[in-house]
């Protein structure tokens, strides 16, 4: 530590450049009784490197830059860093500026912070003048520092945002395959839902189809002993029909309940949904449970997935047929339009708006707080084992707010449980169903002329039936009983106008087919006939639908129905 209280090092030390006689030494003595450390230097090359080392100042005289080249301190001053200014005191002669001009002094220029002082000057005006210099030199170094750690910042600031965007973007894939994860769980869920509803409706629908065969047998059976009675075999074909379109109905509630896919939201008629539930519920409940519709004829649609809200409904009286067991009761299906006005909040929470609601009421013993408070968790089930999954009430929950509703119980022991969904209104009336169509019919504008159709069917009975009804317009019908045959058929040159598959058929199928046929006769027309289109057969169809004429048939088709679709697509190509 030097006298003054400054420590002494080289950012604090002041340089001295005097060559001639003692000035080197008494400005050393002057600064160091000061509190200045310093240190003398022989040459300019000496005080050059002193600098790069580093100093808080430099002191010169007049004879310690004369005749002397300041090029390379010229050098060093002009590539010091962005921080630094470094401080030049310059003792001079009297004469020094008088002599030389603003010409002499240009050089004096390109050591940037240079200070002229004459000689001769007191101790106090050299220690003042080198202490004003440290000063200067010393903010110069605060500068460094806080740029040194404004750099080290921004650095780990850096380093910090890669890492964070790569956090984000790690968190951001997780969260992408924790939704599929959570999507594809869900879906399961819902698809476990619909089988064991539809293990539920085994046994009704196999009384139903039991009975559709009855009629079916009895009055096929019937007409083949009367042939010769015109208005019984009239009345008995009648019957068999009928029979026909009511088993066709119970396989499209089947199917739409056993669909895979996500919500396909459209205007359900609540009054003819709870009739068709109640038919196949009547047999499926059992007879010591009696069920009751409550919905008039003019409800406003309802906006849902038809086969999900029909999976939901049949779980909730299924429930309540448990629920009743084995005592004699009946389950109540009621619907009712209901207006939520805002700034009124509603029990359920639901948004102002128009909705149906819909409720599954059972007069069966009724559930205690305990079992009311978990009756919506996942999982929860006062079920033996092996009697129900727990999902049925959790799922009917999540349908109904994914469908821009809500669900609520209402139950208490002794008096029975209702659970209520609430749905959004359609907006428009829904035609009421008819006689359930098994095609998409286009009448055909008269007799039309005669053509080719290729009919393709592994079932012998169906396709003969069909055959007949296509013949009878007119038509040539060639048979085949899979597509390897009807392929034989038009590589033999059979002038085909229209191609009629099966979907399913051992061997290719009847997509496979259509593409295969088309690559012998482009653009040929084809309607395929099937019993279920699922969410991947339907994109093929839009690709089949793509490369020529193309119609959908679903099954079962009245003979009559396919020739008439098939004289539409025919009289268009």
């Amino acid at each position: 530590m030097s006298p003054g209280g400054m420590e002494a090092t080289t950012e604090t030390r002041v340089l001295l450049l005097a060559p001639h006689g003692r000035d080197a030494a008494l400005a050393a003595d002057i600064l160091g009784k000061a509190g200045v450390p310093s240190r003398i230097c022989a040459n300019l090359d000496d005080l050059t490197g002193a600098i790069t080392e580093g100093a808080g100042a430099a002191l010169l005289t007049e004879e310690g830059l004369a005749r002397r080249d300041v090029l390379p301190l010229q050098r060093w001053v002009a590539a010091q860093p962005s921080w630094s200014d470094f401080p030049f005191i310059l003792l001079a002669a009297p004469r020094f500026g008088a002599s030389r001009g603003a010409q002499g002094l240009a050089w004096l220029d390109g050591l940037g912070n240079a200070v002229l002082l004459e000689r001769p000057l007191g101790a106090a005006v050299l220690s003042s003048a080198v202490r004003a210099a440290l000063r200067a030199r010393g903010r110069q170094y605060q500068a460094r520092t806080l740029l040194a750690e404004y750099e080290r910042t921004a650095a780990q600031i850096a380093a910090l945002n890669a890492s964070l965007e790569e956090r984000v973007a790690a968190r951001t894939a997780e969260l992408r395959a924790e939704a599929r994860e959570r999507e594809r769980a869900e879906a399961m869920l819902i698809q476990a839902q619909k089988m064991e509803v539809l293990g539920q409706l085994a046994g009704g629908v196999a009384h139903d189809v039991n009975n559709v065969l009855q009629a079916v047998l009895g009055g096929a059976r019937m007409i083949v002993r009367r042939p010769d009675d015109p208005a019984a075999v009239t009345r008995l074909a009648g019957m068999v029909v009928d029979a026909a379109l009511r088993g066709a109905g119970v396989a499209r509630r089947l199917l739409a309940l056993a669909r895979r896919g996500k919500l396909q939201v459209e205007p359900v008629d609540a009054h003819h949904m709870f009739a068709g539930l109640q038919e196949v519920l009547a047999h499926t409940l059992g007879g010591a449970v009696t069920v009751h519709v409550e919905a008039g004829s003019d409800l406003p649609p309802v906006l849902a997935d038809r086969g999900q809200l029909e999976t939901v409904l049949v779980n909730l009286a299924v429930n309540a047929r448990d629920a009743i067991a084995p005592q004699a009761g009946a389950v109540t299906f009621s619907a009712v339009a209901e207006e939520v006005a805002s700034g009124e909040p509603h029990p359920s929470g639901l948004a102002p708006g128009s909705y149906l609601r819909l409720a599954v009421a059972d007069d069966g013993p009724g559930m205690d707080a305990g079992t009311l408070a978990r009756a919506t968790e996942p999982f929860f089930t006062t079920k033996p084992r092996g009697k129900g999954t727990g999902l049925g009430l959790s799922m009917a929950r999540g349908f109904a707010e994914q469908s821009g509703g809500a669900m609520h119980i209402d139950s208490a022991l002794e008096r029975g449980t209702i659970v209520t969904l609430w749905l959004p209104q359609a907006g428009k009336a829904v035609e009421p169903p008819t006689a359930p169509p098994a095609a998409s019919v286009v009448a055909a504008p008269g007799r039309t002329q005669r053509r080719c159709v290729l009919l393709v069917d592994d079932e012998p009975q169906v396709r003969t039936v069909l055959a007949a009804g296509i013949a009878e317009r007119g038509h040539v019908v060639i048979q085949a009983v899979d597509a390897a045959a009807a392929l034989a058929r038009l590589d033999a040159g059979e002038p085909v106008d229209l191609l009629i598959t099966d979907l399913a058929m051992p061997g290719q199928d009847g997509l496979t087919l259509i593409r295969a046929a088309r690559t012998r006769h482009p653009g040929l027309a084809a309607l395929l006939i099937t019993g279920h289109v699922g969410d991947a057969t339907s994109m093929l169809l839009d690709q089949a639908a793509s490369d020529g004429p193309f119609g959908l048939v679903h099954k079962p088709v009245m003979p009559d129905e396919l020739a008439d679709r098939a004289d539409a697509m025919m009289s268009a190509a």
